[in-house]
Parts: C-alpha cells; sequence; structure tokens
C-alpha cells in the first residue's frame, strides 16, 4: 500500500512538472517572440528545428508550395482575409506587401506565427508559417498552411 501511494505521488508531481512546462513554453513565446520580417525583401529563411514550413525556403523538408492569387490583388486580398479568419488566423498587421498574423493553440495557448509575402508579378502570394517554442509540430504548420490554401481557393 505504501508502495502505491509513493507511486501515485511520484506521478502526480510528474505531471504537474510537464503542466508547468508547458505553461512556461506558452509565457516565453508571449514574452519573447521571435524576429519577424522580411530581409531582403523575402519570407526569413525557417530555423533548423522542423516546425516552420515556408515558400520561400531553400530546404526540401521545409518548403511549401505559395498560395495562388485568386483574381486580381485586391480579390485575393479579401478572400485570404476571409480564409484567415475561417481557420482563426488573428491580429493581422499589414505593411504593404507583407503580412503578419498569428494563431494561437487551443490548450496551452502557443503561439504560432504565420507570415505572408504578395508577389504580383508571379500572382503567388508567399507564406511562412513557424512554431514560436519547442522542435518539432508534427505538421502543424504545413498542415495549417493547406488548410489556409483550401479556404482561399474555397473563398475565391
Amino acid at each position: 500500500m505504501k508502495l502505491l501511494s509513493l507511486l501515485f505521488k511520484t506521478l502526480l508531481v510528474l505531471a504537474l512538472l510537464v503542466v508547468l512546462a508547458f505553461a512556461g513554453m506558452s509565457i516565453w513565446s508571449r514574452i519573447f517572440p521571435p524576429e519577424l520580417g522580411l530581409v531582403d525583401g523575402h519570407l526569413r529563411p525557417c530555423p533548423d528545428r522542423p516546425n516552420c514550413v515556408s515558400s520561400m525556403d531553400a530546404a526540401a523538408d521545409k518548403q511549401i508550395e505559395p498560395l495562388a492569387y485568386v483574381g486580381d490583388r485586391a480579390q485575393t486580398e479579401a478572400a485570404l482575409r476571409s480564409a484567415m479568419t475561417r481557420i482563426e488566423l488573428v491580429g493581422v498587421q499589414q505593411q504593404g506587401d507583407y503580412w503578419q498574423q498569428t494563431h494561437t493553440s487551443l490548450i496551452f495557448r502557443f503561439i504560432d506565427d504565420i507570415e505572408v509575402l504578395f508577389d504580383d508579378q508571379n500572382r503567388v502570394v508567399h507564406i511562412r508559417s513557424a512554431s514560436r517554442v519547442g522542435y518539432s509540430d508534427r505538421g502543424v504548420n504545413r498542415a495549417r498552411v493547406e488548410a489556409l490554401r483550401e479556404a482561399l481557393r474555397a473563398t475565391g
């Protein structure tokens, strides 16, 4: 009986430590946001961690197709805003051809950054989606971009 009680207490402490670690990462992502924005007119490269995808990244494992325009630039912007709302991207900040917005996970409130860059010449929207904390995202950012692509197609 004492062994069972000790085992239960140990598991409880471990579970509490895991929850505290996730809460700490969530707070960290709010206090220390990553560098975002353009570098020489391009989206920043993805970090070495597998929790980022970008249509402008040279690494094959991080590469994703840009979003195609739906109609002209104004129609694409309107459709993209609507699509972003559908997949719960918030806080859109616009600076000319560059937009930045975030997505917050439901349970631990982790923040992911989504950046887009309109390329009128090629009629595409370059995109980068990256997690602020952690190592792997289990494909969440890639899935988010594909969900945005589908929502954009449905809207446009």
